[in-house]
């Protein structure tokens, strides 16, 4: 069982990051598997105008039944939502909208993942996934820490519980949006211990064997420099 966290970003060729996790759920169900994709958006109508691009890039990759599963503010994620699911991939969008919608069936999610269901979060389905979701905000006390348009509509950064799945507050579009500024200011202002922030088209695999980067960029970390004010940022490559 691993847990992949997808930095966003969309290509022809997934194969090397988003295609480890179906490669994983390939092997789980020794046969095409049933992947469960749970996408949100602020309407149903507006949520179905991705569900092809899902369903066909997790098809070219070697799923079996993509079931999308929508969730809006109206509709939250339900435990029946994910009966007999070989992987569990959670898109991107809004986050503070996933986490409201997903959260009520964390204990589900959890359970399945303890079960070996590999579980692969795209974006926002990555900052929901740690013990403490990342929910955006692009102000820490008042001071900018990144682009407002990084903030998904909060201005404060703001952190709540998460799925539980990984130690790690998770941050995406890492070199390309300019979130490492979020991350070290995280850690900085005593918010989170570590934080990682993932660039598109590369994914963090967090399974029994540690920590692995796959794809084509870089995951950078952000650490308190141990008992000190300092911020120790260091890079993964795949």
């Amino acid at each position: 069982m691993s847990i992949h966290l997808l930095g966003g970003g969309w290509a022809d060729d997934e194969s090397r990051w988003t295609g480890r996790f179906v490669a994983e759920a390939r092997e789980r169900a020794e046969g095409a598997p049933v992947i469960v994709c749970v996408l949100w958006a602020k309407t149903e109508s507006e949520g179905a105008g991705w569900h092809d691009d899902y369903v066909d890039d997790l098809t070219k990759l070697g799923a079996g039944e993509v079931r999308i599963v929508q969730l809006s503010p109206e509709r939250q994620l339900q435990p029946t939502d994910l009966g007999n699911a070989e992987g569990i991939f959670v898109g991107g969008g809004l986050t503070p909208g996933y986490h409201a919608a997903i959260m009520p069936a964390a204990d589900t999610i959890r359970g399945l993942v303890a079960s070996g269901v590999p579980y692969a979060g795209f974006s926002a389905g990555a900052m929901i996934a740690g013990d403490v979701a990342l929910l955006g905000g692009w102000r820490i006390g008042g001071v900018p820490v990144c682009a407002e348009t990084s903030g998904e509509g909060l201005d404060e950064v703001t952190l709540d519980a998460g799925l539980g799945l990984v130690d790690l507050v998770v941050d995406v579009h890492a070199a390309q949006y300019g979130t490492l500024s979020r991350a070290v200011a995280i850690v900085h202002a005593g918010l989170a211990e570590r934080v990682v922030a993932i660039d598109e088209n590369t994914s963090l695999i967090v399974g029994s064997g540690g920590l692995q980067v796959a794809g084509d960029g870089s995951v950078w970390t952000a650490d308190r420099a141990g008992d000190t004010d300092r911020v120790a940022v260091g890079v993964l490559a795949a």
